[in-house]
């Protein structure tokens, strides 16, 4: 029996908006989800990009057609087969909490940010392909300092075409 690995990009909240709504970098974001599997959220990620677009719409940024779109196309790509899938870790756990505490400590982030650095850690897109780190795909660029600190191959798809080689 052979196996095939996929190698894991994790979205955080910037890129997700990117892309399911137009904005700077989204074909970027585009081009490089639709030839590649193994795309990995978070749910406060996932939460995080559905307010978003609820606060697009509120300050009518977006029409109501284009929130139930986006928020759909988003949903969509998490239905059976999934495109996306939702990667947790223990938020509950004390030593998770720790970690990110510390981190956003660190770095200056906000929790949510850290624990989005704890997931791409130690989550299960973390060890997808051995040898390959995954890439934490952003257009926050605090974020994307934070997690190049730690560590962590990341890219920013509003400043780069590509992620960079492994």
């Amino acid at each position: 029996m052979s196996f095939r690995y996929i190698k894991a990009s994790h979205l955080d909240a910037s890129a997700a908006v990117k892309l399911v709504l137009q904005e700077r970098g989204s074909e970027h974001i585009r081009s490089y989800f639709a030839n590649r599997a193994g795309f990995y959220i978070t749910s406060v990620c996932l939460a995080e990009a559905l307010g978003v677009f609820k606060r697009k719409r509120l300050c009518d940024e977006i029409s109501e057609k284009q929130y139930v779109t986006t928020c759909s196309l988003l949903l969509g790509y998490l239905r059976t087969p999934p495109r996306i899938h939702v990667d947790e870790i223990e938020l509950s756990s004390l030593d998770t909490f720790a970690e990110a505490e510390e981190i956003a400590r660190r770095h200056k982030i906000d929790l949510s940010d850290s624990l989005q650095l704890v997931s791409v850690k130690h989550g299960r897109s973390s060890s997808c392909v051995p040898g390959f780190k995954t890439v934490l795909i952003t257009a926050d660029r605090a974020l994307a300092s934070a997690a190049k600190a730690e560590g962590l191959r990341v890219w920013n798809c509003e400043e780069e075409a590509a992620p960079p080689a492994q």
